[in-house]
């Protein structure tokens, strides 16, 4: 494979993942947890189902979360119980988002995402266009260096340049670079 074909490749798979985890992100709500998991889930913390939460819902709701992690149920938790709570609200939010994907681009309602579903969704064209800045029909590295690190900045704030719950996990599962 070429350098140009493997940059198209990296380029389409780069657009189809920006153009997917920001449409999952924007209905789905933030990562706001320090979990990774939704915020808060106000149906699931209001227990008696009044229409309110009280201190007393929250505290039974984090009760339930710590029992749920302390897994050899000594009474604390772990580094080892902590993880495993981290990674397994990560993947019931990965779940969520997969699924929330799926069900925006199957057009033919089977359950699955075709390439040709894929292929057809409208915002492609857009970001290609948008970065493609000379609009030479090609992106660059350079281009695509300069999108990288603006996604990277519009999320953490200018000049911080790390990479965080979303655009770091995007870039990673690219394999680019730390």
């Amino acid at each position: 494979m070429t350098l140009t074909a493997k940059h198209s490749a990296v380029m389409l798979a780069a657009l189809m993942g920006i153009t997917l985890s920001t449409a999952a992100m924007a209905e789905e709500g933030p990562m706001g947890s320090p979990m990774g998991g939704p915020m808060l889930n106000f149906e699931q913390l209001d227990a008696n189902k009044d229409g309110k939460v009280t201190k007393e819902e929250l505290a039974a709701n984090r009760t339930a979360k710590f029992t749920e992690a302390d897994t050899d149920k000594d009474g604390k938790l772990s580094a080892d119980e902590m993880v495993a709570m981290h990674e397994k609200a990560m993947a019931e939010r990965k779940a969520e988002m997969a699924k929330a994907m799926i069900a925006r681009i199957d057009s033919d309602k089977d359950g699955f995402a075709s390439d040709a579903e894929m292929q057809s969704m409208p915002m492609m064209d857009k970001m290609f266009e948008r970065i493609d800045e000379n609009a030479d029909g090609a992106i660059s590295v350079e281009e695509m260096d300069e999108m990288h690190e603006m996604m990277t900045d519009g999320m953490h704030g200018e000049g911080k340049g790390g990479r965080g719950m979303h655009g770091g996990g995007f870039w990673n599962w690219m394999g680019g670079n730390n």
